[in-house]
């Protein structure tokens, strides 16, 4: 077999295999003044990487669990997990999660998917009502939660960002309050990431 097949060979499951290992175009919804802290936080080197946080907090929790993935543009992907406590007394907790190389394209192939399928595009403004029309003529109906769990959807690349936030959501979707499905789109593209994580 002559040389110039064998690189070709070589090359085309190169190609192939990290094709998708780039950051994909995304619809912004806003811009910071200047970039965004969890390059600091999470102490990256690649400070145009893609970052994405789902937390969650509630009361009980006595401040904010965080997951963070971070999409590089060396292909490379990383993982934290962030305890921010509520108290300024007490210290954020970061613990790195390990991702084998070989689990990099689960990452990748999500992340496109969901850009691809504008899965990460919801109407914040319907994420957080709590009255609609009641059964009778003039009246409305509203639900208040004391102990449910504020919901969290961040992405960021340099100055740009999308944030979500939903408080209780599960609560309103059961119910089918008005803006349920937006909440439903919130919760599935958590719950997306989450699962992604628990797998690999």
């Amino acid at each position: 077999m002559n040389k110039m097949l064998v690189k070709i060979l070589i090359l085309i499951p190169i190609l192939g295999f990290s094709q998708n290992w780039t950051i994909p175009t995304i619809d912004w919804q806003g811009e910071t003044a200047t970039k965004n802290t969890y390059v600091d936080l999470l102490k990256l080197k690649d400070r145009n990487s893609l970052i994405i946080r789902i937390a969650y907090s509630s009361y009980w929790t006595k401040g904010q669990n965080s997951e963070f993935i971070v999409y590089q543009n060396d292909g490379k992907v990383l993982r934290f997990n962030v305890f921010q406590p509520n108290s300024t007394e007490l210290k954020t907790k970061i613990k790195r999660k390990r991702i084998s190389k070989k689990e990099y394209e689960q990452y990748w192939n999500h992340l496109n998917d969901i850009v691809q399928g504008d899965k990460y595009l919801i109407d914040k403004s319907k994420l957080n009502i709590t009255e609609k029309k009641g059964e009778e003529l003039g009246t409305i109906k509203t639900v208040s939660v004391s102990d449910g769990a504020n919901y969290s959807f961040s992405m960021c690349q340099g100055k740009n960002y999308i944030a979500y936030g939903s408080y209780s959501p599960i609560t309103f979707i059961e119910r089918e309050f008005p803006g349920w499905q937006e909440r439903q789109k919130l919760v599935d593209l958590m719950n997306g990431f989450v699962e992604l994580t628990e797998r690999y």
